[in-house]
């Protein structure tokens, strides 16, 4: 077994172990450290991989990163590439975008492990490496692993434990989790080489005669190659520079001479989904949890976003303060995301692959139109890239009201809505230099944005202090049009947005929906910059009444 943390400290009382130390477990690892609670990961291999089957990360997915401060450096690692080509004659342009990432991000899968270990470490995570889980049994207090690693066989026991240990997941399989779906009939061939006819410095996705060939450039001269046919099933036989030069003169007309090959591989395309993402104490993420087409390069971005949404939810359980159904909201929001994208991806690759020239030709032109406006396009790079998905549609119960008396704002493409990605806009404050909303959220706590002169909402916080982070602007924020006040979730989404006029029940509002998300009233209140001379908030009978729905009947 080799166990690594940042410095020999005494071995804490583990909260929560995650088994895979790739990159969803890691940045799990990282969510549940930075939130103060204890974190083990497990991972069978004894080093990290070289290998990255994925390698690109989109524009949400470096969002969500840089809410924890990841984001920067692997944007130093990895290479901007700004514009897709998903068929001859089109373009997606995410150059348009309005985000701090407007691009894709290539970096190789192992260096964001690498990234995302080191932030671990730095937080106290212990990763634990040659070490097998075969064994899993469960109560109402917490959850056993049977483990067997160099030393022999042992147990380690936490209140909750997360498969992020893949396609192939001990996890899942140990919690009897069904994990229902197909495997296509085709197998594509990936490779990491040199290409001496090299396409445009850009994504570039062909399809023609049953096949589909993906180009993605890592800078340096260096290529990822994806392609698959339908006329080349699954083997066992190992790739060879001539079979990959052989598909790509089929699929581009011409011979791109690939050379220097730092990796080929052949693999299996799955689409399978798990029956549920949580039994008990045990929960499922990443590929334990789903699997797709990797056309488009979505499950890393997939996985990721997984782990920072569960993070701040299993954190709030463990930590004892999370309201009821919290957890459960989990699958409910992640679940369909990943339905979502396996539907899409299914189509993508059915009609990438289909052996009618006809078809084909249709695509082509229908692609080619379509992203001849720029309206469109900018709606295909902001799905694609993960800005436009959200939790919206989940957040609305019973019509334009929420049970509990806080009002959903009207669906008129100005205000937030909750469940809505909040974009990283610039903060004013009072008393302090404006600041991006991300850089206040590297802790993990909600943060209430009070946009009146009076700050009340803001003051409503402090007995919510230890999972609330107030910030008072003073006055309106332009990207923030007809609010007054506006929750943030840790993982960057409305939580609560409150517009109305009626400053005198503003007070009862906020403390509603604190309740909602936040739970009790909390420990170690933290006053809001310039409320100190405030009166204190509205008084309501105590204690304060349970609203509905919780978030999980939001959900």
């Amino acid at each position: 077994m080799n166990r690594t943390t940042a410095a020999p400290v005494p071995a804490p009382d583990q909260s929560v172990i995650v088994v895979g130390a790739g990159p969803t477990g890691l940045a799990l690892a990282c969510e549940l450290a930075a939130a103060g609670v204890s974190c083990t990961v497990l991972e069978r291999r004894l080093t990290p991989s070289t290998q990255s089957r994925a390698m690109g990360l989109y524009s949400r997915t470096m969002e969500v990163l840089d809410l924890r401060g990841h984001a920067d450096a692997l944007a130093a690692h990895g290479r901007p590439v700004g514009r897709m080509v998903p068929a001859r004659g089109a373009r997606v342009d995410f150059a348009e975008l309005d985000t701090r990432f407007p691009h894709l991000n290539v970096v190789p899968q192992s260096r964001t492990e690498e990234v995302l270990q080191q932030r671990a470490l730095d937080l106290g995570v212990t990763v634990e490496r040659g070490t097998e889980v075969f064994g899993l049994t469960q109560d109402g207090a917490g959850v056993t692993l049977q483990v067997r690693g160099e030393s022999g066989e042992w147990a380690e026991s936490a209140d909750y434990v997360v498969g992020c240990d893949g396609a192939h997941s001990v996890v899942r399989e140990l919690s009897g989790i069904a994990f229902r779906g197909r495997t296509y009939g085709i197998a594509p061939i990936l490779a990491d080489v040199r290409l001496r006819q090299p396409p445009p410095d850009e994504v570039v996705m062909l399809s023609g005669n049953g096949g589909v060939l993906v180009t993605v450039p890592y800078g340096d001269g260096l290529y990822r190659i994806a392609v698959a046919r339908r006329d080349r099933p699954w083997t066992r036989e190992p790739v060879t520079l001539e079979e990959l030069s052989d598909v790509l003169t089929r699929a581009l007309g011409f011979d791109p001479g690939p050379h220097a090959p730092e990796w080929l591989a052949r693999f299996k395309i799955h689409q399978r989904i798990a029956d549920q993402y949580r039994t008990g104490r045990v929960l499922l993420a990443g590929d334990s949890a789903h699997l797709h087409s990797p056309l488009g390069g979505q499950g890393l971005n997939l996985g990721i976003q997984d782990a920072v949404n569960l993070g701040w939810k299993l954190a709030a359980e463990v930590q004892g303060w999370a309201p009821a159904g919290l957890l459960d909201s989990y699958e409910a929001e992640r679940r369909p995301q990943a339905e979502r994208i396996l539907r899409a991806t299914d189509r993508a690759t059915s009609l990438a692959t289909s052996p009618s020239a006809t078809l084909t030709t249709l695509r082509r032109a229908a692609l080619g139109k379509a992203l001849s406006y720029r309206r469109v396009r900018t709606f295909a790079a902001a799905s694609i890239s993960g800005l436009r998905a959200g939790y919206a549609g989940r957040a609305a119960h019973g019509g334009p009201r929420l049970r509990g008396g806080l009002p959903l704002p009207p669906r008129d493409g100005r205000r937030t809505r909750v469940g809505q990605r909040v974009p990283d806009l610039t903060v004013p404050r009072l008393g302090a230099a404006p600041v991006r909303l991300y850089s206040l959220m590297r802790d993990g706590r909600f943060v209430l944005l009070d946009l009146t002169a009076d700050g009340r909402a803001a003051a409503v916080t402090e007995a919510w202090g230890s999972r609330v982070s107030p910030v008072r602007t003073g006055g309106p924020v332009p990207e923030l049009p007809a609010t007054t006040a506006l929750l943030v979730r840790p993982d960057g989404y409305a939580a609560w947005v409150d517009g109305e006029a009626d400053a005198a029940g503003r007070a009862e509002r906020v403390r509603l929906a604190l309740h909602r998300w936040c739970g009790v009233q909390g420990p170690a209140p933290r006053p809001a910059a310039g409320t100190a001379d405030l009166p204190a908030p509205e008084a309501s009978p105590e204690p304060v009444p349970e609203p509905e729905p919780t978030p999980a009947e939001q959900a």
